[in-house]
């Protein structure tokens, strides 16, 4: 009765502290009509009048479109969209779609200030935001709240030194995965189905393995890099070439899907739409989809740039980085299982790969967006990693405080929406853009207590501090209490 009574109390818990990272990660909104969320929204629209993914009507409203024959159409990785229709269909069954030409415009829109345009409400598309908000919701903010819920779990189950909430919430809230919580946009769902993907390849159920790898290239098409991986970690496993297959089996299904996806749009089974992009600036995606080589710049701007870097954009690399490398200084056997060195390889591949990417900066970003997918494996694993070693609680929480300033920081103007350097040498987003906006008084006005209780942009930012803050203290002294020796193995 005893063991039954604590696996509820677990299971509990497990609730509590999904429920209470839903919340954190879908306080802010995201409305604005950027080019990527208005490309993914635009195909909902026009299936749902005309039942059809052609945005011809609206293609004046995004650059972000692909022209094939005599129509536009979106030029993302389909699944997202695909998945929001019949989401969008419930939506107005249930009156949720329901929008005055006012939704949206009763705070001033700071993001165009960079371009000269001192207040963009005027820009706003009140009939997508609805999409905006439940795609962002279901595709964004859902994902990183289940991926913070996997990595606590993996954490409770290693007993690290550092409570496994602290950890998890730290991390992850410090990192620039969590300034795109919330954004109808691909990355944290494709990180999601990516991390669910390698989880399932530990536990030798391949199949669903390769279901998600499928599933994630069909949101984002580069994830299909790390198959080969998978499958060459598999066979060296397994040693038997039944379980790759089976693997490759799981991605089949995602692979005819795109393959009759471009073909009954571009004609072609294997050209895929982003190759026939309707903007000028984007014309090298004809050419190997703009992929070419990788130079110094780019290498150094997604690694350790101000302007771009992986590991300042995601500061806990760095204390995982340290950990590991004290542990080799001290001969130190890491005790690796073979899942984590056939990551480490599709990371140094993967990093390559976008930094060989024509605009692997990706846009107006906070952070490497194109990296989002490799920085949820690292984050997860490399955690998982340094939790079997003693952690200095001290230095963990600061690497993670500093992510953590500089991802609300962002949340609280510019969101994701920081542009790029218009000028050689040094570039800091957190100095050059996001404190001058937060001094300026340009808060974003798209949280949760502005949007619904009408509440000051200003207050509304500074109140997710102090409900993450009182969050994070109530989950760890919760945890503490019901689980003093964290014996619960589920």
């Amino acid at each position: 009765m005893a063991i039954q009574s604590q696996k509820n109390k677990w299971l509990l818990y497990i609730a509590i502290f999904f429920l209470v990272n839903l919340l954190l990660s879908s306080y802010f909104l995201d409305i604005w009509p950027t080019p990527n969320c208005v490309s993914r929204a635009l195909p909902v629209l026009a299936f749902s009048e005309d039942k059809t993914l052609q945005i011809d009507r609206y293609a004046d409203l995004t650059i972000d479109k692909s022209k094939a024959g005599t129509h536009f159409y979106s030029d993302k990785a389909p699944l997202p969209t695909l998945c929001m229709i019949p989401i969008y269909e419930l939506m107005k069954l249930c009156g949720l779609d329901q929008v005055s030409s006012d939704t949206g415009r009763k705070y001033p829109v700071y993001i165009g200030y960079p371009m000269g345009i001192d207040d963009a409400r005027d820009y706003t598309i009140p009939r997508l935001i609805p999409i905006f908000i439940i795609g962002g919701l279901v595709f964004s903010s859902l994902p990183f709240a289940l991926i913070v819920l996997m990595s606590f779990i993996a954490l409770h189950k290693t007993k690290p030194s550092v409570s496994p909430v602290l950890m998890a919430m730290l991390a992850w809230y410090g990192s620039f995965i969590f300034v795109f919580s919330g954004t109808f946009f691909n990355h944290v769902f494709a990180g999601l189905l990516l991390l669910i993907s390698f989880v399932l390849i530990k536990r030798k159920n391949y199949f669903l393995s390769g279901l998600a790898l499928g599933l994630g290239f069909l949101s984002e098409y580069t994830v299909i890099a790390a198959a080969p991986f998978w499958l060459i970690c598999i066979l060296i496993k397994e040693k038997k070439m039944r379980h790759p297959l089976i693997f490759a089996s799981g991605i089949l299904p995602s692979i005819l899907f795109i393959a009759l996806y471009n073909w009954l749009i571009t004609g072609s089974p294997w050209k895929m739409l982003n190759a026939y992009h309707a903007s000028g600036a984007f014309q090298a995606l004809q050419h190997n989809y703009g992929f070419s080589l990788p130079s110094l710049k780019s290498i150094w701007g997604l690694s350790f740039s101000g302007w771009m870097g992986l590991f300042n954009f995601t500061p806990v690399l760095y204390c995982i980085a340290f950990y590991i490398i004290l542990a080799l200084i001290k001969n130190r056997k890491l005790l690796l299982p073979l899942e984590t060195h056939c990551l480490a390889i599709f990371g140094i591949v993967f990093f390559f790969v976008i930094s060989s990417f024509f605009t692997w900066w990706g846009g107006w970003s906070y952070g490497p967006r194109y990296l989002i997918v490799l920085a949820v494996l690292l984050l997860y694993e490399g955690m998982l990693i340094i939790s079997r070693d003693k952690i200095n609680t001290l230095l963990f929480t600061a690497t993670a405080l500093f992510g953590i300033a500089g991802a609300w920081l962002a949340k609280a103007t510019v969101v994701y929406m920081v542009p790029f350097p218009e000028y050689d040498g040094f570039f800091n987003p957190f100095w050059h853009v996001l404190l001058p906006d937060l001094f300026a008084g340009r808060f974003n006005a798209n949280n949760a207590l502005t949007a619904f209780f009408n509440i000051s942009p200003q207050t509304g930012v500074y109140s997710w501090l102090l409900l993450y803050a009182l969050s994070l203290i109530g989950l760890c002294l919760l945890y503490k209490k019901w689980f003093p020796e964290k014996i619960v193995r589920l």
